[in-house]
């Protein structure tokens, strides 16, 4: 075998390594992707809550998908017992970075409830019982808490993730939907829509 050919032979092995290496690497990277797309204690970037597709939500002016949730009191609230006064539904996690951020805002709301009234309530969703009372402890929340272990009330109300705040009116009827984080401003409309304001 000439210099030549032992030179392209050793190419040929190099570039086969560099090719296994390659296919090391992405299976690698495919894998990582996969295991963080299973995990629930990720953060969330406000990026992953601009969501665009109010298709996917039940439409304004239906009927609320009614439901019936363990509290963190051990108590449990059903949507339909409600019926008579406005009610408000914020979707949270407490790993959820955007819903942090607005919990001050919907404990605001749900301190004028009684005054208004109207109800708040939040459903926590993707999350764990221990997660949300420590929580609910820390950001000292002021409203009734249902746990959503099992996703069936975010499934009935087709929402991707929290934040999602419903504005609902005193026969049970959906008024306003807020898919991402809510704004003063868009809560002002969602009382204004629901009967409130």
């Amino acid at each position: 075998m000439g210099l030549d050919e032992n030179r392209g032979t050793r190419q040929m092995k190099r570039g086969g390594s560099q090719i296994t290496r390659y296919r090391l690497v992405l299976s690698a990277v495919a894998s990582i992707m996969g295991l963080m797309a299973g995990l629930n204690g990720s953060a969330v970037t406000w990026a992953q809550h601009e969501h665009t597709t109010p298709a996917a939500a039940p439409a304004i002016g239906a009927q609320a998908a009614d439901f019936e949730l363990k509290l963190l009191d051990g108590k449990s609230v059903r949507l339909e017992q409600l019926r008579g006064k406005p009610v408000v539904i914020n979707f949270f996690a407490s790993w959820c970075d955007p819903c942090r951020d607005e919990m001050p805002l919907i404990n605001e709301i749900a301190t004028g409830g009684d005054k208004g009234g109207y109800q708040v309530i939040g459903i926590a969703v993707e999350d764990t019982r221990a997660a949300v009372l420590q929580f609910s402890e820390e950001a000292k929340l002021a409203f009734p808490i249902g746990l959503d272990l099992n996703s069936i009330v975010k499934r009935a109300y087709r929402i991707f993730g929290p934040p999602a705040t419903f504005f609902i009116d005193a026969q049970g009827t959906v008024r306003d939907i807020v898919l991402g984080p809510v704004t003063r401003e868009r809560v002002r409309q969602g009382l204004k829509k629901s009967g409130v304001l």
